[in-house]
């Protein structure tokens, strides 16, 4: 899982990358079509009131003794001392997970990891991280690696962080994600361009022993930006989309959209053409004399969540827009798609755990200090409205149909584009209908 939870939302032409485990595997039972509308239950079944969820905070608890039995480097004792702010939590488990988040003056950011469900965080980073340009990937509970995008230095770590081993420099990265202890992949590239911004790779390098050594792949054809997926260690997939800067509401997503894929590790790669939505509409442009191309019309302005869940099975990937958005599913490597319409919002986070469940958070254009955190059931044909909030922004981590932790973020001031987000740290037990604000405490260390 990657992506950072920022201050500011990100532009529309910046990366996105996200990466959800994979589950069991599931088949649907509709026969897919090229292009199925399937009958659905309606998008918008409200199951709460609307409240305003400022959570009350809890007391701090002690966690109890625990952790790796592997023999450990000195750290940090587990008496909490101070406050750290979460950026990004990955939870495993009911109780351990991993996060990134700042400390100290907020200059640096470090990696840290819990086994108390989120409450007592102990510092387990390599090294001092920049505050921008460092990425980290966690497998499990035991096994993570961290890296610096600027120099290449990549860290691993097989004992849950209390010792690092610095594998040989890579090169720049974008994008690191392993699939087991062993095989993995990197990317990296270059964004350019101002009106018509677009991504061009210059890497792309898969790994069979933990990172120690790279082997450069065929790099992805296309042009756009990547939103990439790895369900195992021979198969990767991709939606390429290029955009242009746009004012809010018109087109700028650029069509047609394909998607790409490899099944032999990259050595090889298969495209295909992304069917649009019947309710869309291409729109071709010219800027002046010059003839730019065309773009997706009828849902305002549009972005990708992509992969929203992938495994070797099923691949979900979500065109969020403006005014209407669409869930994607296959179940034969694109070949066929079973489109269903979901919630509107450009600003959308998506966390499915298994084929069937997942959670959608939307930023409500219409309230701007509220978000709308929505629940299906059916691998996103229906959604249902669970919990209107006053959170602008959600990172989304959920470990069962029950359980799960958020970043959530609100924006004190009316335009969110400008101005830092105020975050919490908030944990749900009942599917996220209510939740718990949680004040998480940096262990104190040397």
């Amino acid at each position: 899982m990657s992506g950072l939870l920022q201050g500011a939302r990100s532009s529309i032409w910046r990366l996105s990358v996200v990466a959800l485990a994979a589950a069991a595997a599931y088949v649907p039972t509709l026969t897919p079509s090229p292009v199925l509308q399937p009958t659905s239950t309606p998008i918008l079944v409200p199951t709460a009131t609307p409240t305003d969820l400022i959570p009350t905070a809890t007391p701090t608890r002690t966690p109890t003794a625990g952790g790796p039995t592997a023999t450990p480097t000195p750290g940090p004792s587990t008496t909490p001392t101070r406050k750290v702010a979460i950026r990004r939590i990955q939870m495993m488990d009911a109780t351990t997970g991993w996060a990134d988040g700042l400390v100290g003056n907020g200059e640096e950011n470090r990696i840290l990891r819990t086994t108390d469900g989120g409450r007592i965080w102990r510092d387990v980073s390599p090294v001092p991280l920049a505050h921008r340009g460092f990425g980290a990937f966690f497998l499990n509970t035991q096994l993570a690696w961290a890296w610096d995008r600027e120099s290449g230095v990549i860290w691993r770590t097989q004992d849950g962080g209390q010792s690092w081993t610095q594998l040989e420099d890579s090169g720049w990265s974008d994008t690191i994600w392993f699939n087991d202890s062993q095989h993995g992949w990197k990317t990296n590239g270059e964004p350019y361009g101002m009106s018509f911004p677009s991504y061009d790779f210059q890497s792309f390098a898969t790994t069979q022993d933990g990172g120690q050594t790279w082997e450069e792949q065929t790099l992805p054809p296309g042009g756009g930006f990547p939103f990439l997926a790895f369900p195992d260690d021979r198969t990767a997939w991709l939606v390429r989309a290029g955009y242009r800067a746009a004012w809010p509401g018109t087109p700028d997503l650029a069509v047609p959209i394909r998607i790409h894929m490899t099944f032999d590790g990259g050595d090889t790669w298969r495209s295909r053409r992304l069917p649009l939505p019947s309710e869309t509409f291409t729109f071709h442009d010219r800027y002046g004399d010059i003839d730019v191309g065309s773009y997706l019309g009828g849902a305002g302005s549009c972005g990708f969540v992509s992969p929203a869940y992938s495994s070797t099975a099923i691949w979900k990937l979500a065109l969020t827009c403006e005014e209407k958005s669409w869930m994607y599913t296959t179940a034969n490597q694109g070949k066929t798609w079973i489109i269903s319409p979901m919630p509107g919002g450009r600003e959308a986070r998506i966390q499915f755990i298994t084929p069937r469940l997942g959670w959608l958070f939307l930023w409500d254009r219409q309230d701007p200090n509220q978000g709308r955190l929505y629940r299906t059931t059916n691998g996103g044909q229906g959604w249902n409205l669970i919990k209107r909030t006053g959170w602008t922004d959600l990172q989304l981590s959920f470990v069962d149909e029950q359980i799960g932790w958020a970043v959530a973020s609100s924006c004190p001031e009316e335009n969110c584009y400008w101005y830092e987000y105020v975050t919490a740290l908030v944990k749900t037990t009942d599917g996220g209908r209510t939740w718990e604000m949680i004040e998480p405490q940096l262990a104190a260390g040397p």
